[in-house]
């Protein structure tokens, strides 16, 4: 069976090994970029045997790999027949097209020969090592879980692209108040190449063309937050104590199995002392922080600033009625519920995923009892915790132990 070459293509490559493998292809699979660099030759026409077909160089088939999924189509259909080989941008196997295609067909009738990847070149042309960098691909993230990754971090390369662009990322970290040094590398190894150095305010007023990578590096003596579990109530703003006390937001989190990525409901978020912990402990997650009261509101927007917890989305509004255009949750924690927990309940049983996790905390015997009934009557696996604390508390130079309130956690499982 023939087998499927992937060639990167960048300075000094395709090399003589590599280019006499795409002589002897029958198909390349490329952009019109590299299908030019990789034979040093125009692309011309357009044929009409196969769909988004043209003819290459010295007899050979092109076929465009945008879009990707008929390219996939095309490789899976020809690919006992015909010898083919995508040319791709640097190393295939790093953020590149490998990854999918070892997806598609397997180790075995693959074979790559990559380049100098475009992370090597930037480094390489800024002289830094990057050994100790973290990488963000943008795919599948929005603006808020890339802001919570970079200020996580003290040496950060981003790979762009044509929404996420070097400016707006950079006006995105500014509106949250953080500081970074920053270099774009464009067309690196090509025609017009350009290393741009300066801080995000630069950065953010100027355009790049694709493809580029932004590197950013943390401005000396600035430390990156520390990313704990177990914030006090007096670190958190609220207002007339209305705050998941501290232990008993450790039993919820717990009982929630939050896991590294996914989307959580924090409905009656309050101050948001959950979504806080949570976000914190998981910048992968993307949480969602429903709360009606303008106050609370507005504790939430100083808590979210305070501790640098850039992946919640505040959403002002009542549930279930504010619930009605977020994405599918994996978990659901219900702080409170404004007297529409049934309403609240019927919507989360018909949104949570599949092996998800609902939360409600109860205070009251009145909303222990329901809570039981509605999430059972949706069909819930229930668990029911009661957590009672006490706190020790000095009178006359003695040591007391003052109770808490006790606390009723709901746990629905799907």
């Amino acid at each position: 069976m023939n087998k499927l070459y992937v060639i990167g293509i960048g300075p000094r490559c395709p090399d003589e090994e590599a280019r006499e493998i795409v002589s002897s292809c029958d198909v390349v699979i490329a952009s019109k970029r590299n299908m030019e660099r990789g034979q040093g030759s125009e692309v011309r026409g357009q044929g009409s045997g196969v769909r988004g077909q043209g003819s290459g160089v010295g007899g050979q088939r092109f076929f465009p790999i945008s879009p990707l999924e008929e390219a996939l189509d095309f490789i899976r259909e020809n690919m006992g027949r015909e010898r083919m080989v995508v040319l791709a941008s640097g190393d295939p196997l790093f953020f590149g097209i490998g990854r999918r295609l070892l997806e598609e067909f397997g180790k075995e009738d693959i074979e790559f020969i990559p380049a100098l990847s475009s992370i090597q070149l930037a480094f390489a042309k800024i002289k830094e090592p990057w050994d100790d960098v973290f990488f963000i691909s943008l795919h599948g993230r929005d603006m808020g879980m890339i802001i919570a990754d970079v200020d996580r971090h003290d040496r950060i390369c981003i790979f762009t692209d044509s929404k996420n662009t070097p400016g707006r990322i950079a006006g995105a970290l500014l509106e949250e108040g953080l500081d970074y040094n920053v270099f774009v590398c464009e067309n690196l190894g090509m025609e017009g190449e350009r290393i741009a150095g300066g801080r995000l305010s630069e950065i953010s007023r100027m355009e790049f063309s694709d493809p580029n990578v932004m590197i950013l590096m943390r401005p000396p003596g600035i430390s990156s937050p520390t990313a704990i579990f177990g914030l006090f109530e007096s670190e958190i703003a609220h207002t007339r104590g209305l705050i998941t006390k501290d232990e008993v937001r450790a039993v919820t989190l717990h009982k929630l199995r939050i896991p590294r990525e996914g989307i959580l409901w924090d409905i009656g978020s309050g101050s948001g002392s959950v979504a806080i912990e949570a976000a914190r402990m998981n910048p992968g997650l993307r949480v969602f922080a429903i709360e009606k009261e303008e106050g609370q509101v507005s504790n939430l927007l100083e808590n979210k600033r305070r501790f640098s917890a850039h992946n919640i989305q505040i959403i002002h509004g009542e549930a279930p009625d504010a619930l009605s255009s977020l994405p599918v949750p994996d978990r659901v924690f219900i702080g409170g519920s404004g007297g529409r927990l049934n309403g609240i309940i019927r919507r989360v049983s018909e949104s949570l995923k599949q092996g998800g996790r609902v939360v409600l905390n109860a205070t009251t015997i009145d909303t222990l009892t329901l809570g039981m009934k509605l999430l059972e009557a949706a069909g819930f696996t229930l668990e029911v915790v009661e957590v009672s604390t006490a706190r020790t508390k000095r009178l006359k130079g003695r040591a007391y132990l003052s109770a808490l309130n006790p606390v009723f956690i709901l746990v629905g499982e799907r």
